[in-house]
């Protein structure tokens, strides 16, 4: 959206904000009712799960199609004119990124379809110990939950991937109406029925090349391609794949060091501002006002020594008092 800003055609933007929102909308909340029927958000806790949600399932890779930019889809047509944008602004160097993103973007997401939907489910691992020896020391609930893979939190049975089944229809509508906007908007877009060109915005004679549309589906069909290889056919070790790129790699589990440059500016910025900023108020501001207030003290226990309580010291007072005035208003005067 941003891009298509920066390239003159703010059109192409505003429409790309429209059909992100309907199928990034329909992904959340398609990703929720996954999370509500599993019980978890790890992907290891899930697989299989297209036959026992297929609603579910469904409505996601319509999400997942449009935000490829995959024709008839929600965000094909809002896709193209943000490249076409780009590359109609001579921006090489961004439109090249544009291209990559779009190819890892039907890579990860086609990685979550696939480990998520059609993937095996969660591996049970064998533990060579005698059953009589565990039923021994064990509660036979938890026994029974350990034989069988189960968690048991507070009396549940959580993470079972064979218990998940489609939520409430208070759930599957606000699904369904999603994937239909997306879909109605993918196939207007698409066909070009009743939905203009956003481009008209742009310069006259900047219009994108024929190849830019078989380019952008191409590498969102390799992302894809790529995912199904890996993550379904396995016939692309992950583990490989992700060592082929070991310092990128590196780099995305220590999340780019994002967290370490903010700790390091709250570690060392704000807490030493924070420091200097404590002496000040300790030993400035309130070292000042405990002064001012020790000197106050002083002077009223000085001065109480004028209060005697006999009243010829008073007169005597007043006198002296009249006489300095007068002599006062002599000089001065």
């Amino acid at each position: 959206m941003m891009t298509a800003i920066g390239a003159g055609v703010a059109t192409a933007g505003f429409m790309h904000l429209l059909t992100h929102g309907l199928f990034k909308a329909l992904l959340f909340l398609g990703a929720g009712s996954v999370i509500h029927a599993v019980g978890s958000n790890d992907l290891p806790n899930m697989g299989g799960l297209a036959r026992r949600m297929p609603q579910t399932a469904t409505v996601f890779i319509i999400g997942t199609l449009s935000l490829a930019g995959i024709p008839f889809f929600g965000g094909y047509l809002s896709k193209e004119e943000i490249l076409g944008a780009v590359w109609g602004a001579h921006l090489t160097g961004p439109f090249a990124l544009l291209m990559l993103v779009a190819f890892l973007t039907a890579f990860y997401m086609f990685r979550v379809v696939f480990l998520a939907f059609f993937g095996p489910g969660p591996v049970v691992v064998a533990h060579a110990v005698s059953v009589n020896a565990r039923t021994a020391a064990t509660p036979p609930r938890v026994a029974h939950a350990a034989l069988h893979n189960e968690a048991v939190v507070e009396g549940a049975h959580v993470n079972e991937t064979p218990h998940a089944h489609e939520p409430p229809v208070t759930m599957l509508l606000p699904l369904w109406v999603l994937a239909s906007m997306t879909m109605a908007v993918g196939v207007m877009s698409t066909l070009h029925i009743g939905v203009g060109r956003v481009l008209s915005d742009a310069p006259v004679g900047e219009t994108a090349p024929g190849w830019l549309t078989p380019a952008a589906v191409g590498v969102a069909l390799a992302g894809i391609l790529l995912a199904w290889a890996t993550y379904q056919a396995r016939a692309i070790n992950a583990v490989s794949l992700a060592n082929a790129f070991g310092p990128i790699r590196a780099a995305a589990l220590r999340k780019f060091w994002i967290d370490d440059v903010f700790e390091g500016i709250y570690g060392v910025l704000l807490l030493g501002f924070a420091r200097v900023v404590g002496w000040v108020d300790r030993y400035l501001v309130d070292g000042v006002l405990n002064l001012l207030s020790d000197w106050t003290v002083q002077a009223g226990d000085e001065l109480r020594g004028i209060q005697t309580g006999k009243p010829q010291d008073y007169v005597y007072g007043v006198g002296a008092g009249v006489l300095v005035l007068i002599l006062l208003m002599r000089l001065v005067f």
